[in-house]
């Protein structure tokens, strides 16, 4: 990604197009209004595949149909085409002059010409961008800077207010410096299936420990001072661990490395620990301090019961484990997508395996060609490790079925199949609908929110006297 992609055939439609200098590359500069017009990012968008098929010389309606069906791009969603998406974005490029018709047979304009040449500038761009952000020594830096950042916040915070939650959370991160050694460690020596299972050790030790300290301060029973900045950092919390596991999955998925997803892993139960701690302090503000303890000893068990699941998880892998073995919202994304795109196949007739496994890998080329690394981001040696595997798990599912050598979609594959196309439509529908409204809305919400949050800052107290008295009104004080 460093340097411009280089085409040797001097035939290749695309010669000079896509010949950009190592500089445009890493700058991605210019004035033409691709976004606009394509409505999404380039790397998000079916007419720039249509602009760039017809750029090849795939004038015909039908030649389009047989090219673009099948298409494999991650950040386009829609891995299956149907001839009504094609329509429709052609029809598109009609309206925004992009597409010129004669005969039946289509050509660009000199709009559409401009389109995927800065179309493609953004997508190399933004992908020169992302191999030298998502690498797992970024990702190590971040980790442990944002460790440092929350430990010493939360038990600052926790000792302050006496919060056992909060502490225990503050106490865990610091735990989790050595799972980022461990890390360091697999990276460096090519352990990654020791390092997943030293970081599953580390977390179900962790737990346990932290069991012990919450039974103690159930046990205590000492008061918890409610704290408005305690919210803040539990919010804080949440989001930074949102952002750390979609990079760590992202890079540990693209690299293969089994480390990175394990320690994504345990992310997840940090934001669970979150949510736990602000119930903890909302019971606290009404004088309930044991609900603390409760959720200190529930934030232990959610990290013990998390360690002991994966384990087995790993175990049952067992020569098979790879980046797909530990079970993740963030990681399942991507193998749901080439479930999404198997259905996809299979919805309009059976087929035998190898005939999809062929499809895909026409569709995972097609995809890359016109979309570089953006295409397949996220995914370790998909053209070597093909879709079989992603096949067998559909059936073991009930998605798909086989009957006499064809597999064939099933009734919960047509749910499942329609309920994210459906999901995926709305999303394309907003791309064309006024979005200065949403803005609106969205800037409404959040403004409205931290409205909240200033107001419960400063009035905190007389809300509580008011609270007090009218529990006490009716009988409960």
């Amino acid at each position: 990604m460093a340097n411009p992609p280089v085409i040797e055939d001097s035939t290749d439609p695309f010669r000079e197009l896509w010949s950009f200098s190592h500089q445009e590359i890493r700058q991605g500069r210019h004035d033409f209004p691709v976004r606009n017009i394509l409505r999404s990012e380039p790397a998000s968008s079916l007419l720039y595949a249509i602009l760039c098929a017809i750029h090849e010389g795939i004038n015909t309606r039908k030649g389009l149909y047989d090219h673009v069906d099948g298409i494999f791009a991650l950040r386009l969603r829609r891995p299956t085409m149907t001839s009504i998406d094609i329509n429709e974005a052609i029809q598109h490029g009609l309206n925004d002059d992009l597409i010129q018709e004669s005969d039946g047979r289509y050509s660009l304009s000199h709009r559409g010409r401009e389109t995927i040449r800065y179309g493609r500038l953004e997508i190399v761009h933004q992908g020169y961008w992302m191999s030298r952000f998502f690498t797992e020594r970024i990702v190590l830096i971040l980790s442990t800077l944002a460790l440092l950042f929350l430990a010493s916040v939360k038990i600052w915070i926790g000792l302050s207010i006496q919060s056992d939650a909060i502490l225990n959370e503050g106490i865990e991160n610091l735990t989790d410096l050595l799972v980022v050694g461990i890390i360091a460690f697999s990276i460096k020596y090519n352990r990654d299936r020791i390092g997943a299972l030293a970081i599953i050790i580390v977390m179900t030790l962790t737990g346990a420990l932290l069991a012990v300290g919450a039974i103690y301060g159930l046990l205590s029973n000492e008061p918890v001072q409610w704290s408005v900045q305690a919210y803040y950092v539990e919010f804080l919390s949440i989001v930074i661990n949102k952002g750390l596991i979609w990079l760590k999955v992202m890079v540990g998925r693209s690299s293969g490395n089994l480390a990175l997803i394990g320690d994504a892993k345990e992310d997840t139960s940090h934001i669970k620990v979150a949510f736990g701690v602000m119930i903890g302090l909302t019971f606290s503000i009404f004088g309930y301090y044991f609900v603390d303890g409760l959720v200190a000893l529930a934030i232990s068990g959610i990290i013990l019961w998390e360690g002991i699941s994966t384990f087995r998880e790993l175990q049952a892998a067992g020569d098979e484990i790879d980046v797909d073995t530990i079970r993740l919202g963030a990681n399942e994304m991507y193998e749901d997508l080439i479930t999404y795109w198997v259905l996809g196949r299979l919805a309009p007739g059976p087929k035998e395996a190898d005939v999809i496994e062929r499809d895909f890998l026409r569709g995972v080329n097609v995809g890359h060609r016109y979309y570089d690394v953006q295409a397949v981001i996220g995914f370790h040696n998909i053209k070597q490790r093909g879709i079989i595997k992603n096949i067998r798990q559909a059936e073991r599912s009930g998605l798909i079925a086989e009957r006499e050598g064809r597999y064939s979609i099933t009734n919960r594959g047509l749910a499942w199949y329609y309920r994210t196309r459906a999901r995926d439509l709305t999303e394309l529908a907003r791309n064309f609908s006024d979005q200065s409204r949403e803005w609106y809305m969205r800037w409404a919400i959040m403004t409205s929110i931290f409205a909240v949050i200033f107001l419960l800052m400063y009035f905190a107290d007389p809300i509580k006297q008011i609270i007090d008295e009218l529990v006490a009104s009716l009988g409960f004080g």
